[in-house]
């Protein structure tokens, strides 16, 4: 599906070089997916980006790089937290990563990167501890939950709030629950 690109998307892990531009791009692209959000303070995982993706055993950030373009996308994953009422006493501790900022360049979507970054993190995450992927999005954001649910992800519960978060898992190495 890649026909738009001179060459496939290299996905990778973030390196020490590539950091500024990775914040930078996650947060091109939220401010245009998130408008409505305070965008003055930088979230505490890309503020402090090394100390959560890279310097753990238990997280990561990829991201796709094209050749003529620079990065055109990013995910990642994170320990969940257990910081979300909706899914409260789901997950035991050290059970669940949290996908985060998976975030494709609004100009390279419907090409498949965003499936080619899900793909490659759940290569990363299986040789990890976690049997759950868990991930939270919105019904206002085109195509999101439909997105997630192509690559497998079961909706566990849909909040009817200002955000319309659906909150969503997909098990891993395991029998889906």
């Amino acid at each position: 599906m890649l026909t738009q690109f001179q060459t496939v998307p290299k996905i990778m892990k973030v390196q020490l070089n590539q950091i500024e531009d990775a914040v930078d791009f996650a947060m091109r692209v939220r401010r245009e997916v998130f408008p409505m959000m305070d965008h003055g303070q930088l979230p505490a995982d890309l503020l402090q980006f090394r100390e959560h993706y890279m310097d753990r055993t238990d997280a990561v950030f990829l991201i796709a790089v094209v050749e003529e373009a620079g990065i055109v996308g990013s995910i990642g994953i994170l320990p969940y937290d257990g910081r979300i009422k909706a899914v409260a006493g789901r997950y035991t501790e050290n059970e669940a990563a949290e996908l985060v900022k998976c975030y494709v360049d609004s100009r390279y979507r419907r090409y498949g990167i965003g499936s080619l970054l899900v793909r490659e993190l759940e290569k990363v995450v299986s040789d990890l501890h976690y049997t759950t992927l868990y991930l939270h999005t919105h019904r206002f954001l085109p195509g999101a939950v439909d997105f997630w649910k192509r690559q497998g992800y079961s909706i566990l519960v849909e909040e009817n709030d200002d955000w319309q978060t659906v909150h969503m898992e997909k098990v891993i190495g395991g029998i889906c629950i």
